[in-house]
């Protein structure tokens, strides 16, 4: 019995890895076009309302790809309930974000000084539904440990926008930047819907063959773990949200040009910290395969088996870590002329790459902090590493240092974030 719930394990880690790394590479050609179609002031201000996106996108989710694989793992519910339960309460969190969006958004864009990304705010509403039910499916399907078809529509995902992008944006451009902006959020409606309507097939076909029922206990135990869950990202995305709201106003009193300012956050936040995070994609991979399988090894307090792959893990996030940042540092002009096709931002790799190295080592850490029920602990940590982390951001800004109070307080955040993870998880 061990060594088969070994090989599915093995396996699905194969399948992620694999699928991970074509639809990394398949990005990575849409991100090229992207990017070069669009143009520097596209991307800045596609990067300046990125951090409302996905707060609102995250709230979405709800947690869901965790919560759900996590009761699927346990065995409690019957498959019907489950979803049926969980469609029920994403429509009522749908319903609740919209609301928040139209009240909201008039504020959100005077706070970013730009009233005429309005429309680009509004129109997260049309995608939040997506959001959702592919959370819950995804979340349900990594739970039965049926990793494939949801890795797959990753990469059918990445095919799809690479034909909206060469076919669609370039005539959103031609009205005007506004109109691609809110364009390229809209891409993620068709991106979403597709996944949506394969996996559901893949659902019914099966795990599910009757409708189930609302029941008061699934509804109570689903939302308290992705209410946890939730509560710990959403300190960050607020956190994330209000970053480009207390640069562009501090900045701009210290007589920075806003031009400027929408400039450099877009080349920090959509060139160099992507090209460093692209390591932790399949890492994060390799840790929602093991969620399910380190769960039940904790509930059956199978310690031993528990740590031996907790700590597998660590290594190889470690290497892979160590290898990438190496070669992006040794060689940052090829891979941001290959990628981005620009020749700027250089020594913002120079600055954070380093710090990037114990970044790659925290999905394994919330990974043991969620298997072992610790969400509230990853509260605390969130809360604490994100109060200083935008308290650093305000003083640096304060103090003259311009730009670079973003790097500084990013390199804060990592390094605190992922102290308090490690002290948690060895206490444990």
């Amino acid at each position: 019995m061990k060594k088969i719930k070994n090989n599915i394990l093995y396996k699905n880690i194969m399948i992620l890895l694999i699928t991970g790394a074509l639809s990394k590479i398949i990005g990575m050609i849409s991100k090229i076009m992207y990017t070069r179609i669009s143009g520097i002031e596209v991307i800045g201000l596609f990067t300046l309302i990125s951090p409302c996106f996905m707060l609102f996108i995250n709230l979405s989710m709800f947690s869901f790809p965790i919560s759900i694989s996590k009761i699927c793992a346990e065995d409690k519910y019957k498959n019907e309930d489950l979803l049926k339960n969980s469609y029920f309460l994403s429509i009522i969190i749908n319903i609740f974000l919209s609301i928040i969006i139209l009240l909201t958004a008039n504020k959100i864009v005077s706070l970013l000084h730009n009233n005429s990304l309005k429309i680009c705010v509004i129109s997260i509403i049309l995608i939040i539904p997506f959001i959702s039910i592919n959370s819950i499916q995804r979340g349900f399907l990594n739970g039965k440990e049926d990793m494939l078809m949801p890795s797959i529509t990753n990469i059918i995902e990445e095919i799809i926008k690479i034909i909206l992008i060469i076919i669609v944006l370039p005539i959103a451009i031609k009205y005007n930047n506004i109109i691609a902006v809110t364009t390229l959020i809209l891409f993620n409606v068709v991106t979403e819907l597709c996944t949506v309507i394969i996996l559901n097939k893949k659902i019914k076909n099966k795990y599910v063959n009757k409708n189930g029922k609302i029941k008061k206990y699934i509804l109570k135990d689903m939302f308290k773990i992705s209410y946890q869950t939730t509560s710990v990202r959403l300190i960050s995305l607020i956190g994330f949200f209000l970053e480009p709201i207390i640069l562009t106003n501090l900045l701009t009193k210290q007589g920075l040009d806003i031009n400027y300012i929408t400039k450099e956050y877009g080349i920090i936040n959509s060139y160099i910290l992507p090209l460093l995070s692209m390591p932790t994609f399949f890492i994060i991979a390799i840790s929602q395969a093991l969620l399910p399988n380190v769960t039940k090894l904790y509930a059956n307090k199978n310690n031993k088996e528990f740590i031996n792959k907790i700590v597998k893990l660590s290594i190889l996030s470690l290497i892979i870590g160590i290898i990438s940042i190496t070669v992006i540092l040794i060689f940052p002009d090829l891979f941001l002329r290959l990628i981005y096709n620009i020749n700027y931002g250089k020594h913002y790799l120079y600055l954070i790459g380093p710090f990037f190295l114990i970044l790659y080592i925290q999905p394994v850490l919330q990974v043991v902090m969620q298997a072992s029920n610790k969400t509230k602990k990853m509260m605390y940590v969130s809360i604490i590493s994100v109060s200083i982390k935008y308290m650093s951001l305000y003083l640096f800004c304060k103090n003259g240092f311009g730009i670079n109070s973003l790097i500084y307080s990013i390199m804060i955040g990592i390094s605190l974030n992922t102290f308090l993870l490690g002290y948690f998880v060895t206490k444990k």
